[in-house]
Parts: C-alpha cells; structure tokens; sequence
C-alpha cells in the first residue's frame, strides 16, 4: 500500500498585475511570448520569494493566444505560495482541479437529495404513463430522425383502377 502525500498548505496567496509590454519590447518579435512566460516567473520569484514558480496550463495559453508575437501588455495573475516555498501562478478567476471536483460532488449529493424527496415511486409510474401516452397518439405517418421531427409527408393518392 502506498501511503498518501500530504499536500503543501498555502502559505500565502496574492493578486498581481504583470506588465508585460516594456520586456518584450526589447526582444525579436517572434520571442515574445516566450519572454513573457519568463517575465511571470522572475516577476513571481522577486515578489514572493518563492523557490520555484508553476505556471498554470490556462495562464500559460493565454499568453500565447495571440501567437508567439502578440502576448497581453499585461496580465493579472494569482499566486499562492506553499510551505514548500513552491508559487503555483494561475488566472484570478481559474477554478483548480481539485476546487472543481469538489464542486461537481457537492452538486451531485445536493441533487440526489432533493430528488429522493420530491419524486416518490408513484410519481415516476404516472411519467412513464404519460410518455407512453404521448407515444401512441402521435400520427404514424410522420418521420422522426434521431430527435428532430420532419415535418409530415402527404399520403399517397390511391391509384385509380381501368
């Protein structure tokens, strides 16, 4: 069995705005994301002292939306120091894998509650019911492709004998 690592806790977590601009100005055109990238990194290392700085992967293709020679002037970035002294450097607004996960579950276990109790097994019989109803009366001379109904064909005109 192996055992669990323990994640890092947050030391601290901050809001900064990047300016971009005045570094990449100086470098080759087709070097300017990429010198964005390592702008964010020294910006973050100087800043808060961290050991090392992990970019995220939405931060990171949002400096190169715009190709290797149109970065962002600036950026605003989130970034969080752990114990370990590691900045985890990601958008203001970007939820993390982990918050989503935990968000989905939450969801999930608030619904299948309301549902046990807003839906007894009666209720569910009276909707098959009703589906089956619904079935039944409608014209059989109309097609149904997948989802969508085509609109009806007219039927065909009897054949006139001798």
């Amino acid at each position: 069995m192996m055992a669990k690592k323990k994640e890092p806790e947050v030391k601290s977590e901050h809001v900064f705005t990047i300016p971009l601009r005045s570094e990449w100005l100086g470098t080759r055109r087709v070097m300017r994301a990429k010198r964005s990238v390592s702008t964010i990194r020294g910006f973050i290392i100087r800043n808060t002292r961290a050991k090392s700085v992990r970019i995220s992967a939405k931060l990171n293709d949002s400096l190169w939306a715009g190709g290797a020679k149109n970065p962002p002037s600036r950026i605003r970035v989130k970034a969080s120091v752990d114990s370990e002294g590691v900045a985890s450097v990601k958008l203001p607004h970007e939820i993390t894998l982990e918050e989503e996960k935990k968000k989905f579950l939450e969801e999930k276990k608030a619904k299948g509650k309301e549902e046990a109790k807003s839906e007894s097994p009666d209720i569910k019989g009276e909707v098959k019911a009703e589906a089956a109803k619904e079935a039944a009366t409608e014209p059989a001379d109309k097609k149904v492709e997948g989802d969508m109904k085509v609109k009806e064909e007219p039927a065909p005109a009897p054949e006139e004998k001798g």
